[in-house]
């Protein structure tokens, strides 16, 4: 498994506890239930893949507890490390539904049927995300509201959106 087939779910903050459990952050506020039985950590330039032994919400926050590591000296061998999944783990959505990384590398076309380019990253601020696109060298930032991304399509790979007057040459940056 690459890092790059990889999806990033959360970080690791500290140790919790002699038993080698793990504090985590997790991306997704609202996961109560692990979709994940594996998941994989990078140490020292290499992917490493644990089963995951437990996991519990405790005031807000999740603690994993993986199997291997037993001992509070292993668990802080991880502190600060990024948590990834596959995608195929992720649990399915209902239809219209999508996770932020299946926008990822999705060609961007107005509804005239011009093409911009592609999604290279996601931008999110609070409750507002904004589609980062490439586009012939430049980079255009598009608000992902309904009103402007009209047709969402992560497994066509395409998004059509029908901007307002402007957006494009102004977002240019």
């Amino acid at each position: 498994m690459k890092k790059v087939e990889l999806v990033s779910i959360g970080r690791i903050i500290r140790s919790e506890g002699k038993d080698g459990t793990l504090k985590a952050r997790l991306y997704q506020k609202s996961w109560r239930e692990p979709f994940f039985r594996t998941i994989y950590i990078e140490s020292e330039g290499e992917l490493r893949d644990y089963d995951v032994e437990s996991f519990r919400i405790v005031r807000n926050s999740p603690f994993i507890k993986l199997k291997g590591i037993n001992s509070l000296e292993q668990a802080e061998a991880l502190r600060g490390r990024e948590i990834l999944a596959r995608p195929e783990d992720f649990p399915a959505l209902e239809d219209g539904l999508y996770y932020d990384f299946q926008l990822l590398g999705c060609l961007v076309e107005t509804v005239d049927g011009r093409e911009l380019g592609r999604v290279v990253e996601l931008i999110t601020m609070g409750e507002t995300s904004l589609l980062v696109v490439e586009s012939g060298g430049k980079r255009l930032e598009i608000p992902l509201v309904e009103a402007i991304c009209r047709r969402i399509d992560p497994a066509a790979g395409k998004i059509t959106i029908d901007p307002p007057e402007g957006l494009l040459e102004l977002n240019e940056v």
